[in-house]
């Protein structure tokens, strides 16, 4: 493999396969994307480069090393990655669940290839900018939001006369002094990216039956509102990007031009649409987005929404597709919590009563989600919200109203503001450098991955509490309706045999005696293995859809052909470790 710029997703564990000392349980993601706890979900951020650079006469490949490595469990990582040519790799760190991982592959390359300068970014990385480049393998950070100029232009020094003082946004470390500088920070246009080429998609398993087909898009940076646990929020995002302006915006053009794309991808009928931050638009363009929306035919869209969509936009919504979900985040039942969190702008009242209304008006489905870990909020109230959900389900049964619950685990955003001022709202941050979340990354049990913990739910409460939410929402989903009863009881029942076995590992990495610990810890590996194996055994499920289904195919599994693998990959059927 061979570019000017290689693009490495990583995964958030490095040396994932064959470990008998770090448990990753089912049911440990939060959310709705349906990936494994290696988070192999890269930012849109590739894409857009991918695009620019290319356009500019520069190269760039995208690897998603985390889904290679699931694809194909015998690669020797270390092989393949010696096997590129680069002028420079790069590696997001824009979620900070992918530290460990994105540490630990720029080591690699570093001894790989160390005449090639290893880039971080993201905003992860903007945030840490100054101390990731204390790291021995991480070269440079390229901050901000929109990096498209400025990674253009340091394309044009690499190749060049290496002018690294001339790239606006970037940290560096000068190669001849190894001195750490910072260039001006002053690349924060009023626009945003570019539009996405999404005309070819990675193949899927002939095979796969229930295949993931999802493309998305986000028109803006930034956010017009405040969550309070938001790395993405309007403060978080002044806070990092070092902007008073909360917004940045996609050109109308580029949309237009990402669209086109879409109109030339084979099969997009069978595709789902999912519209990022779309809440975030002004009513004139988000009419002139649902109208490109409408001449797409996508089998199906979601849309975000922070208020309760008023009724002429539903109708323009339900008119540009039939089958169009509206995602709702009230994140809590209780009002006050969810006024806490940032939200709390409706009751449940006036929720039920509007999915009545958006129902009767042509809405397919509505996705209701409620958090766990919120200001406040405490097990009766978390599990209240189960009991709130149950009701939702009576009220709406046959209808696609869809409560789901989500523990924010394993981390609170750096940068949000429960995450900076956490006495001020009764958090504790237990993670607060890139350091420590790195080794908390490399911690075996669950509960000490964690990098926060409230006044109201210790870390092990949030694990606890967490579970027994979404296993009990699990069981009211069967008795209801809105899942087959059996898949229904099959996911409650593996998710409380899971934190069953969650918390005697976690009961044994306590044990004070070294030596019963060692014991306890080395009975329990094989079991950790072979758990271990399942979750990361090329299929995947989650709270939303808890039915496994096949790997590769999704939008983000950038996974090189056989061909450039074929050096790396072992001939036998066994494992080769990095």
């Amino acid at each position: 493999m061979q570019a000017d710029l290689v693009l490495l997703h990583p995964p958030a564990f490095f040396d994932f396969r064959d470990r008998e000392d770090i448990l990753f349980p089912y049911l440990s993601t939060s959310g709705d994307v349906p990936i494994t706890p290696l988070y192999e979900y890269f930012p849109l951020g590739f894409k857009t480069l991918q695009r620019y650079l290319g356009e500019r006469g520069h190269s760039v490949r995208i690897v998603n090393l985390a889904s290679t490595m699931l694809r194909y469990p015998s690669l020797d990582v270390t092989a393949f990655l010696g096997s590129i040519e680069a002028k420079v790799f790069g590696i997001d760190l824009h979620w900070m669940v992918h530290v460990q991982g994105a540490l630990a592959v720029a080591a690699l390359l570093s001894r790989l290839h160390p005449e090639i300068p290893v880039l971080f970014g993201g905003i992860s990385a903007t945030y840490y900018a100054d101390e990731l480049l204390r790291y021995p393998q991480v070269d440079m950070v390229l901050a901000g939001y929109d990096t498209h100029e400025p990674a253009a232009i340091l394309l044009d020094e690499l190749s060049g006369e290496r002018r690294f003082a001339r790239v606006p946004n970037l940290c560096w470390k000068d190669p001849e002094s190894g001195e750490v500088r910072a260039n001006p920070f002053d690349h924060k246009p009023s626009t945003f990216a570019c539009g996405i080429d999404w005309s070819v998609q990675p193949a899927s398993d002939p095979a796969n039956k229930l295949p993931i087909l999802e493309i998305l898009s986000t028109q803006n940076a930034g956010c017009a509102y405040n969550c309070n646990w938001c790395g993405g929020s309007r403060e978080a995002f002044r806070r990092v990007m070092k902007r008073q302006k909360a917004m940045a915006r996609k050109p109308r053009e580029e949309v237009a031009w990402e669209f086109g794309t879409i109109r030339s991808l084979a099969g997009r009928e069978k595709y789902h649409f999912y519209s990022v931050g779309s809440y975030n638009e002004t009513p004139e363009r988000l009419s002139a987005f649902l109208d490109l929306v409408g001449e797409a035919g996508f089998r199906s869209v979601s849309y975000e929404q922070f208020f309760l969509t008023p009724e002429p936009l539903l109708r323009r919504m339900a008119a540009a597709n039939p089958r169009t979900t509206i995602t709702l985040s009230p994140e809590s039942h209780d009002l006050g919590v969810a006024k806490l969190a940032g939200r709390g702008v409706y009751t449940m009242e006036e929720l039920e009563e509007w999915c009545e209304r958006a129902l009767d008006l042509g809405i397919f489905q509505i996705d209701v989600w409620f958090f766990i870990g919120m200001q406040e909020q405490t097990r009766e109230s978390a599990l209240a919200t189960v009991d709130y959900c149950g009701k939702l389900l009576r009220r709406f049964r046959g209808r696609n109203v869809n409560p789901l619950v989500c523990p924010m685990i394993p981390f609170l955003d750096p940068a949000s503001t429960f995450f900076e001022e956490p006495e001020k709202y009764g958090y504790e941050v237990h993670f607060r450098t890139v350091e420590e979340h790195r080794r908390g990354m490399e911690n075996l049990s669950l509960l000490d991955r964690i990098n926060y913990s409230t006044r109201w739910l210790s870390r092990r409460n949030l694990v606890v509490t967490g579970y027994e939410a979404v296993c009990r929402l699990f069981e009211q989903k069967g008795e209801h309706g809105a899942l087959p009863r059996g898949v229904a009881t099959n996911a409650a029942a593996k998710g409380r045999e899971s934190l069953e076995f969650l918390l005697a590992v976690d009961a044994a990495s306590r044990l004070t005696d070294p030596l019963a610990r060692a014991r306890e810890l080395a009975s329990l590996g094989p079991e950790i293995r072979r758990r271990n194996g399942e979750i990361f055994g090329g299929a995947v499920s989650n709270q939303a859809f808890p039915i496994d289904r096949r790997i590769g195919g999704r939008w983000f599994d950038e996974i090189p052909d056989i061909d450039e693998l074929q050096p790396a990959l072992a001939p036998a059927a066994g494992l080769v470790r990095p």
